[in-house]
């Protein structure tokens, strides 16, 4: 939050970029940023087939939202949202409340935060989203960017636009907040360069760390469970998630 919304537009348009060109070798990368961030997945362990499958995995769901692809999973979401608010919200208190319902901050603890489609304020980075989680303090997330790695930032999704803001279905309380703790305790950690490998708890990308927060908690928000890529997308369309907020 403290960089220059330029500058993160800027560096992340290069790594969209780069995932989206043929990944036969680094000669294909038209600038030495966009061949720079070639090399950090390489070394991270990334194979030139793994970069692209993220290049199918990209164009699937920018595809997904061209289409409006989330329009009847939020109407069906719509209909269960009034018996998981009262799950969800049963046990918080009056603060907790008004900090939820505050123009700019958007959710409660363990709550899900997904943009999907973030370019024009600088998060894109392959995948047309990004994801954060709401944090146990108050008017933060945590989040995970490749310049600083995870970090809390201001929660100020509320005033912003194509984003959602989504529950954990069946999720009590206290997984709500161990969800948010799990991501806190990550602060510090680098971001992780290798996107096929979401196991590793030494460094996280935005949805990594917002999916093992929760499969810590025993709940996978992952849609597509048989591969090995977790995307913000994809935690948008988890069965296991539910949308209340969009726009």
């Amino acid at each position: 939050m403290l960089k220059s919304k330029l500058k993160k537009t800027v560096f992340l348009s290069v790594i969209s970029f780069s995932l989206l060109v043929p990944a036969v070798s680094h000669q294909v990368f038209a600038s030495d940023n966009a061949n720079d961030i070639y090399q950090k997945m390489k070394s991270a362990g990334m194979s030139d087939s793994d970069i692209q499958m993220m290049k199918k995995h990209n164009e699937e769901e920018l595809k997904f939202i061209n289409e409006n692809g989330m329009a009847e999973k939020i109407k069906n979401d719509k209909k269960s949202i009034s018996k998981q608010s009262e799950l969800k919200f049963g046990k918080k208190s009056n603060e907790e409340m008004q900090i939820a319902a505050d123009s700019s901050v958007l959710g409660t603890y363990g709550d899900i935060l997904v943009a999907y489609n973030a370019s024009s304020w600088g998060i894109d980075f392959g995948y047309p989203g990004h994801a954060g989680i709401v944090s146990n303090t108050s008017g933060k997330t945590v989040e995970s960017f490749p310049e600083d790695g995870v970090q809390y930032h201001t929660n100020d999704w509320g005033s912003r636009e194509n984003v959602y803001a989504m529950y954990v279905k069946g999720a009590t309380t206290t997984k709500y907040k161990g969800a948010a703790t799990y991501a806190a305790n990550q602060i510090g950690k680098d971001y992780n360069w290798n996107f096929v490998n979401p196991w590793t708890e030494d460094s996280f990308y935005c949805s990594q760390l917002v999916w093992k927060a929760w499969k810590s908690q025993g709940i996978d928000v992952d849609y597509i469970t048989i591969d090995p890529i977790v995307t913000p997308m994809e935690i948008a369309k988890s069965k296991n998630t539910i949308i209340y907020y969009s726009n």
